[in-house]
């Protein structure tokens, strides 16, 4: 298969004998499949931040290696292993809608991971907008048919849903799925924990809870639910800081030294150990750190506020508070 052909096939400017080549190209082996469906994942996710940006030239240079059957992008995107079944999204998916064979295609789903210390955005086939925190993983439809547009969440997900109320957009979690029709809104969900938050900024949600049978909560802009247990507290959102990680920033606003490298651990993808008696505590109102600037740099701008050294395990690299 000729790589321009592939490459214009995913920038939806094939003509329609060009894609009935890469459709039966497809066809011809599931290998085939799998490679497009990985290329075509980085050209729809941009990396906010992180070591892997990937720009138009680099997704050019991996639409040539295409052939060779080797892509290396797993850096920025891992598959869940169970999900087997893959299938093309994205741009090119316009074209299959009047193919017979999109019947195939919409029963299939697939999955992303956001590796630690990085953050993804992307789009969905519907035209929904996704922003996906570090660790979080994301399980959608290749193609959303039906009643109903359903995705799973676990870890911390922004969506701003395209608006089509004949097909409510529905966010599934391990303790909640919250529903919508058009709206933009924040989802954290991480079961090890027991942690769930659902918060509104724009439109209209239904969060309906899983633990406790009957429990429903219908949030107007700037309301948020948070788990207690098994049941669901509602409140007005206390800062909008907290979702500045769309933005690669982590607001300090009102956390505990704890709390803190919690989300450190989570946005720069480092193991912290807190060797002391005490907790440092911190002196500080707000603040913001740029994630971009690295761990080393936010723990130097907090030892201007705590009182705390931090050093380096020589074994595995662990950061270690003391």
């Amino acid at each position: 298969m000729n790589p321009e052909l592939i490459y214009k096939y995913l920038e939806n400017t094939a003509t329609d004998a060009e894609t009935e080549q890469v459709l039966d190209w497809l066809d011809a082996d599931p290998a085939h499949v799998r490679e497009l469906d990985e290329l075509d994942k980085v050209m729809a996710a941009s990396v906010i931040y992180g070591p892997d940006v990937l720009s138009p030239a680099l997704a050019r240079k991996a639409a040539r290696r295409i052939s060779l059957g080797r892509i290396p992008l797993r850096r920025i995107v891992r598959y869940a292993a169970e999900l087997a079944a893959v299938a093309v999204v994205g741009v090119g998916l316009a074209r299959m809608l009047a193919d017979d064979r999109i019947g195939e295609w919409a029963r299939r789903t697939t999955a992303l991971e956001v590796p630690a210390g990085q953050y993804l955005s992307m789009e969905l086939q519907d035209g929904t907008k996704v922003w996906l925190n570090a660790g979080t993983r994301l399980e959608y439809p290749l193609v959303f048919a039906g009643g109903e547009r359903r995705v799973k969440v676990a870890g911390e997900a922004m969506f701003d849903v395209e608006h089509d109320p004949a097909h409510p957009f529905v966010v599934e979690t391990f303790a909640c799925d919250v529903e919508v029709l058009g709206t933009k809104f924040d989802v954290m969900a991480e079961e090890r924990e027991g942690l769930f938050s659902a918060a509104l900024l724009r439109g209209s949600v239904k969060v309906t809870n899983r633990l406790t049978p009957g429990e429903q909560f219908v949030l107007k802009p700037n309301e948020e639910v948070r788990l207690a247990g098994r049941r669901l507290n509602l409140n007005a959102i206390g800062s909008m800081d907290d979702y500045l990680w769309t933005e690669g920033m982590i607001s300090i606003k009102g956390l505990s030294f704890g709390e803190l490298m919690h989300k450190f651990e989570k946005s720069f993808g480092v193991k912290i150990r807190i060797d002391r008696a005490r907790m440092p505590e911190v002196d500080y109102n707000h603040g913001k750190i740029r994630i971009s600037d690295g761990v080393d740099s936010a723990l130097r701008l907090l030892q201007m506020a705590s009182d705390f050294t931090y050093t380096r395990s020589e074994d595995n690299g662990t950061i270690v508070i003391r």
